[in-house]
């Protein structure tokens, strides 16, 4: 075949470990006669493989493939199905389409395809899986298959029932109903984040935060996920949707919260987190924000909101500006680009915290004011949240959260 006036040469070899069945081995001639080869991981029968073109680039690709779930069973006993690579979304599917599944592959109904970008571990000699498109329906499967899953209401006949309450020839049915994949051979990181794009882009577009999961894996990326994990008393109050968070905007919110101990307060928007990110690159574990002062700081605000779960003040702006103000009272707050002329002072702050909490109170009533019952003392943080993450909007929103923790009175401006 022929490839950007390149000729490859294609042929069957013997696969030692799977007797009579076959992988590729394509041999890559490119001038001075250097040859390189490329060998196709192992797979059931005779693989068919094809050219997918991204960005002038080839990536091979297989025609699709027939597994049954016994056979992702046990590739994943045997660690060698990943699904969670980088570059794929949140790990939550909710209960009901969960069941949804389980209950079409009981009843033998078809679900869509999968697909796998398919590799050689050239040290351990192992054919790995990575998921590109499906992890959600996999981890369902493989959790159902491990009584890890009750089914509900949308299973029908099937609620409340595990694997276990299968009878002997439905689990015979369900380990062998065979799932569709088509494969991605030996593709590259580059090649597979374009091929997941794509696929998302003809469903639910891939947001910010999701392209940075895929796009960085540095240290500074691995200390937001790992902070994530940290802050479950931030998620309990509802400053993100479980939608959101399912979606990677918990790691934008944590991002910006690092972004407030490196540059002080900036405009806030999806850029500005991915500059974030380009501006860390080569910043070392040493070199980044101290985990456990950001933790520290954020329980704090979180700890001042506790009353106020799922209230409009704890919606991510707010409590974006409501962690910038900690910082700010316990001297971590670099200046950026905040004005401090009507800020109290450090040693104000949080001096009397149930006065603070008052004042807090306050504020929330009029974020869920009607308009025409808002007192004019609160016209100005009302109109600031027209452009939530400009400057201008922040360094407002900064002076009435900080007062209010300094136990000022709310006054007209």
């Amino acid at each position: 075949m022929e490839i950007d006036g390149k000729h490859y040469r294609s042929q069957p070899i013997a696969d030692v470990a799977h007797g009579s069945r076959h992988r590729e081995r394509l041999d890559l001639t490119a001038g001075e006669g250097a040859t390189a080869t490329l060998a196709c991981p192992p797979i059931y029968g005779r693989m068919t493989s094809k050219i997918i073109s991204l960005r002038g680039r080839h990536v091979q690709g297989s025609t699709p493939q027939h597994y049954t779930i016994a056979d992702f069973l046990k590739w994943h006993d045997d660690q060698e199905l990943e699904l969670n690579p980088k570059f794929q979304r949140g790990p939550v599917w909710a209960t009901p389409a969960r069941s949804y599944l389980i209950e079409s592959i009981l009843r033998g109904y078809p679900i869509p395809k999968l697909l796998l970008r398919t590799s050689v571990d050239r040290d351990s000699r192992r054919t790995i899986r990575d998921v590109v498109d499906g992890q959600q329906r996999l981890r369902t499967i493989i959790d159902f298959a491990n009584n890890k899953l009750v089914l509900g209401q949308k299973a029908g006949d099937y609620k409340g029932m595990r694997y276990s309450d299968l009878e002997d020839e439905e689990k015979d049915a369900f380990l062998a109903y065979k799932l569709t994949c088509e494969q991605l051979i030996n593709a590259s990181d580059e090649d597979v984040l374009e091929v997941f794009l794509r696929i998302n882009s003809y469903t639910v577009p891939v947001n910010a935060a999701e392209l940075r999961n895929a796009r960085f894996d540095t240290p500074f990326s691995s200390l937001v996920k790992e902070t994530v994990r940290q802050l479950g008393p931030v998620w309990a109050l509802g400053v993100l949707s479980n939608r959101e968070r399912v979606r990677m905007v918990d790691q934008s919110l944590v991002a910006e919260i690092y972004g407030f101990f490196l540059d002080g307060m900036q405009d806030g928007d999806e850029n500005r987190i991915t500059r974030l990110y380009e501006n860390t690159l080569k910043l070392k574990d040493d070199e980044l924000p101290d985990r456990e002062e950001m933790v520290d700081v954020t329980l704090e605000a979180a700890k001042l909101l506790a009353e106020f779960e799922r209230e409009p003040i704890v919606a991510r702006p707010h409590f974006l500006i409501i962690v910038a103000c900690v910082m700010y009272a316990r001297d971590l707050l670099p200046p950026g680009r905040l004005l401090l002329d009507n800020v109290p002072t450090r040693d104000e702050m949080l001096t009397n915290v149930e006065v603070a909490v008052d004042r807090l109170r306050e504020i929330n009533s009029a974020l869920s004011a009607d308009p025409e019952d808002l007192p004019a003392r609160f016209a100005p943080l009302i109109e600031a949240k027209t452009s939530t993450q400009r400057m201008r909007s922040r360094q407002i929103r900064f002076e009435y959260f900080s007062q209010a923790m300094a136990g000022y009175e709310i006054v007209n401006r």
